[in-house]
């Protein structure tokens, strides 16, 4: 099962790799009419209630192909489509239209009424016409809903017999919200679905005015002591997140040149020349959603040590650079991102079927950084080829973990917020060498990610 906007995500990709969304469109609908055909026969009336969206575009092709079968049917459209591929569909509908107003039957009379009204890019609570709708459809006993129950998610929606829905159950469908489901492919390619693009944007939460300074997310980062540059970027990359608070954790070697990096970030002075377990006396005073711990850090034993400790204690925590080894992981949220160099402290080969089953039985998230980098939790599996080989500059991937935990921070899983991260990042570069040329620096970089998350 996926969370409802993975499925507005695979659309808005398949649309930039060049897939047709209306031969999609004419798929589902041609595998609803094969469903109703299997369902019931010609002699019981069918009665399609069509929304202004795409699910509604479902269901004007269903009820055409139905209607030339020879069933009994009648469409109901609460107002003229708004999307381009709807639009299509309506223009290919050659039979009458009624009024949802018109809508009387009766609920005790023998029909079938397809629910096509919302699908599952609705936000918020429903507006009129669809709530009264809603209420009306579940008087009847017969009802089919097309891709999810119009409402789904929200505290009033469809209630219907059966469900059947494209390409994959959605987080939260059972059979007391759904009915009876039957999922059907109507043929994204699993390359469509494992490439990232501009889809990955979506996942990137919106700011609410509402909520005060911290509220936005609160981010630590741990490091320095061997270089004093990486976790400086780190926090860089996660203030780029779009976090309001950035805490960096240095040992006192690294503490100067931290400190005089970036007045937004906050720095603490450790005692020592190295990360120790030390630190969360310090550390354990405030309450942080993320924490980043690695860049710059060297891999001193008593270094290694205090990670451990992190990830048996802590929540939410990116695992970079010299951090990054076999631990004895829980199940707490983590993601490791190593380059192909750091891959082999793991012990694991750089592909698909080894990365999914390491992320898998230790119940992380692993980003892989190469010419494509690979996005995995152990279930789905995901590429991204975005960027410039600019890139290989020494401090990306040091912004690149720290936007990890700062979307971390906002509330992404591990998962999410690496493929965001990475494609938003590579997309970056390649908006960097177009406005800062060739030999661009990891600080340039971090201007040109606010305008790609923004985007």
């Amino acid at each position: 099962m996926r969370k409802l906007i993975e499925f507005q995500i695979l659309d808005r990709n398949a649309k930039h790799y060049g897939l047709d969304l209306f031969e999609l469109m004419k798929n589902a609908g041609t595998l609803v009419a094969k469903h109703v055909r299997e369902s019931v026969d010609t002699s019981m009336p069918v009665l399609f209630l069509c929304g202004h969206g795409n699910n509604g575009g479902d269901g004007y092709i269903a009820a055409d192909v139905l209607q030339k079968d020879g069933f009994d049917v009648k469409l109901y459209s609460v107002k003229r489509p708004v999307t381009e591929i709807s639009k299509r569909a309506l223009d290919n509908y050659s039979h009458k239209i009624y009024n949802i107003k018109d809508f009387d039957f009766s609920e005790a009379e023998p029909v079938l009424v397809v629910d096509c009204l919302l699908g599952s890019g609705i936000k918020g609570e429903l507006r009129t016409p669809y709530g009264e709708l809603i209420n009306k459809v579940n008087k009847f006993e017969n009802i089919l809903s097309v891709d999810v129950p119009s409402g789904f998610g929200t505290l009033n929606s469809v209630k219907p017999s059966q469900t059947i829905t494209f390409h994959e159950k959605k987080l939260g469908m059972d059979e007391i919200s759904c009915g009876e489901i039957f999922v059907v492919d109507v043929g994204f390619s699993s390359d469509i679905d494992e490439f990232t693009g501009p889809g990955e944007l979506l996942l990137f939460p919106d700011f609410d005015p509402k909520k005060y300074k911290g509220q936005n997310g609160k981010v630590a980062v741990i490091g320095g002591g061997e270089f004093s540059g990486a976790p400086s970027l780190a926090g860089i990359g996660a203030y780029r997140g779009g976090v309001d608070l950035v805490h960096l954790f240095v040992p006192e070697s690294s503490y100067e040149q931290v400190a005089s990096f970036a007045p937004e970030l906050i720095v603490h002075k450790l005692n020592g020349n190295i990360i120790n377990k030390e630190i969360f006396a310090i550390f354990e005073k405030e309450n942080f959603d993320c924490v980043v711990i690695g860049p710059g850090m060297g891999k001193h034993e008593s270094s290694i040590e205090a990670v451990q400790i992190l990830i048996d204690d802590f929540e939410n925590i990116v695992i970079d650079a010299d951090a990054i080894k076999r631990y004895h992981f829980r199940e707490s949220n983590i993601l490791l991102t190593p380059h192909l160099g750091e891959l082999s402290r793991l012990r694991i080969e750089n592909d698909r079927g080894s990365l999914m089953s390491f992320a898998k039985s230790n119940n992380l998230s692993l980003l892989v950084k190469g010419e494509k980098d690979y996005v995995t939790d152990g279930t789905y599996f995901k590429i991204n080829s975005t960027g410039h080989p600019r890139m290989a500059v020494g401090g990306t991937g040091d912004l690149l973990s720290g936007l990890c935990g700062g979307l971390m921070a906002k509330g992404l899983s591990p998962f999410e917020a690496g493929r965001l991260a990475v494609y938003a990042l590579g997309k970056a570069g390649e908006l960097c060498y177009k406005e800062y040329g060739a030999s661009f620096l990891p600080t340039d970089l971090g201007l040109c990610i606010s305008k790609i998350l923004s985007s």
